[in-house]
């Protein structure tokens, strides 16, 4: 594995930490309501995406 694909998926777990942290700071200072919790889910929905993707390319790297 080369330096490319190590600093793809670097990006990928900083994307997950960065927009776990930010959903987590929204739903502490934001009131709870409708919308908040839809934002809050589709955020958990990407994230939840994004680290799948991250495990499928960690467990089966792309051949050259």
């Amino acid at each position: 594995m080369g330096s490319r694909p190590i600093s793809i998926l670097a990006g990928g777990i900083v994307f997950v930490i960065v927009l776990g942290g930010l959903t987590v700071a929204a739903l502490a200072s934001a009131e709870l309501n409708a919308a908040t919790i839809l934002v809050a889910a589709l955020s958990l929905f990407v994230i939840v995406a994004v680290v799948l993707a991250l495990i499928g390319a960690m467990r089966d790297p792309p051949e050259r």
